[in-house]
């Protein structure tokens, strides 16, 4: 399996560009952004952004934000990432308190100052220090969007894990997730968080032991936000309390209740005045069972779909990427690559299956393949591969593909009347040297499409050889 190059940033131009090369103030934050990047892709994070809060008569630097800002349509992860030392004392209570407050607590009321500055003055958040540079991608109005708050806090694992084989061995040393515990009463129960923020606004808290778990297992935006938002669904609810051995543990529960007729995973309903008490392994447990090694293999191809969406933002921020009449707006090309970044890690599987029977195709022949999305059976995929081979010019081969790749797409429509949204996708097969790309997106609406234009299109595909009757 053959990936497509990502993007590269050596000789950064664009401010974009130049965020990425200065992001990180320590090895922990960069970290932090690599990992962001890889699962919520270079389109949509953006570390270390800045408001232009305190900046005097166009002067100084601004305030930095947060540390990991994710921004995917009507969705906002803000990440806080500390990496505080745990300083031992003799009684184990007041030493993590005194590393609560500094990596968790503090986190936690930044992140609340951030929200409510995101919220109030979305158009005042920027790439740069000195706030010269918004971000290239507008942010809603403020009530029109869902935040997430993820305080990363290190540096307390290994004693959590002395802290609790006090009691028996093979702590993981993650910390125990107890919706019964509220501010200032984490004092009184060690390496253990409830809601730092005492107006329950959920602050999810990952450590040494789980970025790596939650962000490796939740590799896209959509298995990301999906989570977390089943997991706010329940921890907020008043009548039910949970107590959780570490959030890896939390995450195996909501992997193994996988509904295949909805193709999602949900937490249990749990009664009213319910406690609920997981118990310590289970994400080892699942880690080291059958369906999971199957399911780890099987997501191999999943990533060509990633490789693609990041090849064609390399273009993009490179400024070699341009839409049908010329126009180079970042704003109009995201809305293709966030429709397919919407698909989930387990739809992106044949997704990214069939772009490689596509990118393979041989015998100098056309291939073509539509494909139904994991989101909605209202919107579906149609990809050709054209090899370019026996053309003079390179501009009429890539107008040649252009069209056939528009007329396979509504040829689906006709096929599959309840369609109302077609990306399409055409590139050149593997053995050729030049490698491009094509993009389109079309949406019909609800009303019957005129004879007239069926009349069109059924000529096209008859001329075509495209969706025809096998004989």
């Amino acid at each position: 399996m053959k990936s497509l190059p990502f993007a590269t940033y050596q000789g950064a131009s664009t401010p974009w560009q130049i965020a990425w090369q200065n992001h990180g103030a320590n090895e922990s934050e960069r970290y932090l952004a690599k990992l962001g990047r890889r699962s919520f892709l270079t389109l949509w994070s953006y570390p270390n952004v800045y408001t232009d809060e305190g900046r005097r008569n166009g002067t100084g630097d601004g305030k930095e934000l947060c540390d990991l800002l994710v921004v995917f349509g009507n969705h906002v992860l803000m990440f806080s990432d500390k990496h505080c030392e745990f300083t031992e004392h003799s009684d184990p209570q007041v030493a993590w308190y005194r590393w609560y407050r500094r990596a968790i607590e503090k986190s936690a009321k930044q992140l609340a100052g951030a929200e409510s500055w995101l919220r109030r003055f979305p158009d005042r958040i920027f790439l740069d220090p000195q706030c010269t540079h918004p971000l290239p991608l507008p942010l809603l109005a403020g009530d029109q969007v869902t935040v997430h708050l993820i305080a990363v806090a290190k540096g307390a694992s290994a004693n959590a894990r002395a802290y609790w084989n006090q009691w028996g061995k093979g702590s993981s040393g993650s910390l125990f997730l107890d919706t019964e515990i509220q501010g200032k009463a984490h004092a009184e129960h060690p390496f253990k968080v409830g809601w730092p923020l005492t107006t329950k606004r959920m602050v999810h808290v990952l450590d040494e032991e789980t970025l790596d778990v939650v962000l490796g297992e939740l590799d896209t935006v959509a298995d990301f936000v999906a989570y977390l938002s089943e997991k706010e669904r329940h921890f907020t609810r008043t009548d039910v309390d949970y107590v959780v051995p570490g959030e890896e543990d939390l995450l195996a529960w909501y992997l193994a209740h996988f509904d295949p007729t909805t193709k999602e995973s949900r937490l249990p309903v749990p009664p009213e005045g319910g406690l609920v008490v997981l118990r310590e392994g289970d994400w080892k447990r699942l880690r080291a069972s059958r369906p999971y090694s199957r399911y780890k293999n099987a997501k191999r191809p999943s990533y060509l779909w990633d490789d693609l969406i990041e090849y064609q933002t390399s273009h993009m921020l490179a400024g070699s990427a341009y839409g049908i009449d010329g126009s180079q707006s970042i704003e109009e090309m995201e809305i293709v690559l966030r429709a397919m970044a919407e698909e989930s890690r387990r739809s992106r599987i044949h997704l990214g299956a069939a772009l490689d029977r596509a990118r393979k195709a041989r015998n100098n022949m056309r291939y073509t393949i539509a494909l139904t999305s994991g989101i909605s059976n209202k919107r579906a995929y149609v990809v050709l591969s054209l090899p370019n081979t026996g053309w003079n010019n390179y501009d009429a081969y890539r107008n040649s593909r252009q069209y056939q790749l528009a007329t396979y797409a509504e040829g689906l429509k006709l096929h599959a009347p309840h369609v109302q949204e077609i990306i399409g996708i055409g590139f050149e097969p593997y053995a050729t040297k030049a490698v491009t790309v094509d993009f389109l997106m079309i949406h019909f609406n609800s009303r019957e499409l005129d004879e007239r234009w069926r009349l069109d299109v059924e000529r096209r595909l008859e001329r075509e050889n495209m969706w025809q009757p096998k004989t």
